[in-house]
Order: C-alpha cells, then structure tokens, then sequence
C-alpha cells in the first residue's frame, strides 16, 4: 500500500492467446484443450497430432469445455483427426435442401482412446466436433450437457434502416441431432462443482483419465 496516491504509466499491448494448448500428463495421457476455433487453430492442432503420434499416448483427453466454437471449416478440421469419412455435421434448410460437411481423410488420431470433455460452455463448432465423434462412435463425452448453438443465420436489412436476424438453417449431427434444440448430451454426466475448483480439483478431468485406463 501506499501512503499518498502514485502515477502509474500504462502500456497498452496486445496479449496474443493461443487457442490450442496441449501435454502428456502423469499418466501419459494426451491432453488437448482448445478454447477457440480460430484461425490459428488448424496449424496448431496439427502440431498437437504430430506431437501425440510421436509421444504415443494411452489416449487422448480433447478438453473443449468453455470452448464458444469459431470457423466452421476448422472444426471439421479438427473432427477430421479422427473421422475419416462420411459425414462431420449437416447444413439443414427449411426446404429440407442439405449440405453435408465430409471429413477430409486424415484420421490419423482414430486409433487412440478418445474422451471428449464439454460442458454448459461448449457452443458452436465445439459441438460439431462433440457431436461428429460421439454419433461415430470414436470417442466418449463426458461432462455436462453442450450450450445448445447450432443455428445458421443471416441478418436481414429493413426498409426502415433497421435489421432483422433471420434462422435460415440449423446443423445436424450425423445421427441427425439437432444441436441448436437438443445440444450434446454426455455419456457420463459429471459436475465440477465451485469447490472442486477452489479445491484445485477436476472430477470431470479424473473420469476422463478412468475411462482411458479402463479396458
């Protein structure tokens, strides 16, 4: 503390945040976390893949909890390290016109033991990957039900000046969920409760790590 009032000079900077972090842990465990699907996303998640096929993990924890979603294309970038054909998610039209979103081939992650970790946080192109490698079969969910944001929409401008948002699609998963209405339920519903947190503890984290070493 000070006794009289100090002048204090602030330097205003920009704080780059990557949106790609991952580690092996104790239990040589690969854990991804992406917090954005951004446009450096794809570059860094490719490092993460080649750092986990060189590492040869037990598994993979991909950690997409508080994840708001971003570019659909990255997402189907990501998705696309463990499926590897067929369909990512679906465009659906009230006319019933679809466009279907393919994987691109490179599942170079499909053999690994996968548990996805969403929660209330996860919206967006986290559900589309959530989602792709659930209805799949290529991972387990756990966590907390998915935000529940999987609408495509246009903004309309009126003759008034103002402007209307307009729904015109929703996506699907490849099971057909509707991700906007229903969200991503998880396999195993765990919570992470204030306490845990304070606590430095991570439930959800821990029945990841169970699922992987279980056989």
């Amino acid at each position: 503390s000070f006794e009289k009032p100090q002048d204090f000079i602030v330097t205003r900077d920009t704080i780059i945040v990557k949106s790609v972090k991952w580690e092996t842990n104790p239990d040589k465990i690969m854990v991804i976390t992406v917090s954005h699907f951004n446009s450096d996303t794809t570059e860094l998640f490719n490092r993460a893949v080649r750092d986990t096929i060189k590492q040869n993990p037990k598994g993979i924890i991909l950690d997409l909890r508080n994840d708001p979603g971003g570019y659909l294309e990255t997402a189907i970038d990501v998705a696309s390290e463990w499926v590897e054909d067929g369909t990512v998610v679906t465009e659906k039209f009230s006319d019933d016109e679809k466009n279907e979103y393919l994987a691109r081939g490179r599942a170079r992650l499909k053999d690994f033991k996968t548990v996805v970790l969403v929660n209330e946080g996860s919206a967006s192109a986290s559900e589309i990957v959530a989602g792709a490698l659930k209805d799949l079969g290529l991972a387990k969910i756990v966590g907390k039900k998915t935000f529940g944001k999987g609408s495509v929409q246009e903004l309309e401008s009126l003759s008034d000046g103002s402007s209307l948002k307009i729904t015109v699609a929703k996506w699907l998963t490849p099971k057909g969920i509707n991700i906007n209405e229903d969200g991503i339920f998880p396999d195993e519903e765990i919570n992470l409760t204030p306490e845990d947190y304070q606590n430095n503890l991570d439930p959800q984290i821990d029945k990841a790590v169970e699922i992987i070493k279980s056989k």
